[in-house]
């Protein structure tokens, strides 16, 4: 699964993310990234986790559901708006962004970007959704090869769909 990156803020959303430059040695970078790979299933565990307790309680106790008001699938998104939605994107786009907007949050919760490629799963990002109301984004980086049908289901806590975004990468 490729290294996703996810952003998540009340109102504006706006994520950057950073490259490592070239010229460090092998065995260092292999090392680093075994690290890092162990390091975000640790965390994914323990995100998994803690986000089926809310789930369990919130069926016993009948809490208010998730309200998705928009989610769509985008080349940007600046100052907490999504730029040039779209079903098609070109490769040399460079990175492809899921934007979700959620409204009469009852309590914070958390909400899942399953990314899926050829129907295979490429990556799973846990977001962050909080009261009274939440814009969050994850975005994937393209490479050469991801050229065919994408697509995107959006999840609350427990598992339930919320949304399946489909869309393209083309030449």
């Amino acid at each position: 699964m490729r290294k996703p990156f996810c952003s998540a803020h009340p109102i504006a959303a706006e994520g950057r993310s950073a490259r490592r430059s070239g010229g460090r040695n092998e065995l260092i970078q292999k090392c680093g990234l075994a690290l890092a790979v162990l390091w975000l299933l640790s965390i994914n565990a323990l995100g998994t986790a803690r986000a089926q307790a809310p789930a369990r309680n919130a069926a016993n106790t009948g809490a208010a559901k998730l309200t998705l008001v928009q989610a769509l699938v985008c080349e940007d998104v600046k100052d907490g708006i999504p730029l040039n939605p779209a079903i098609a994107f070109s490769i040399s786009t460079g990175k492809i962004y899921c934007y979700t907007l959620f409204d009469q949050v009852a309590e914070d919760t958390v909400v899942y970007h399953h990314w899926f490629f050829r129907d295979k799963p490429s990556a799973r990002i846990r977001l962050a959704v909080k009261h009274p109301r939440w814009s969050t984004f994850s975005s994937i980086q393209l490479r050469e090869a991801d050229k065919g049908p994408w697509r995107v289901e959006i999840t609350d806590a427990g598992g339930r769909p919320l949304k399946h975004l489909r869309f393209s990468v083309t030449d």
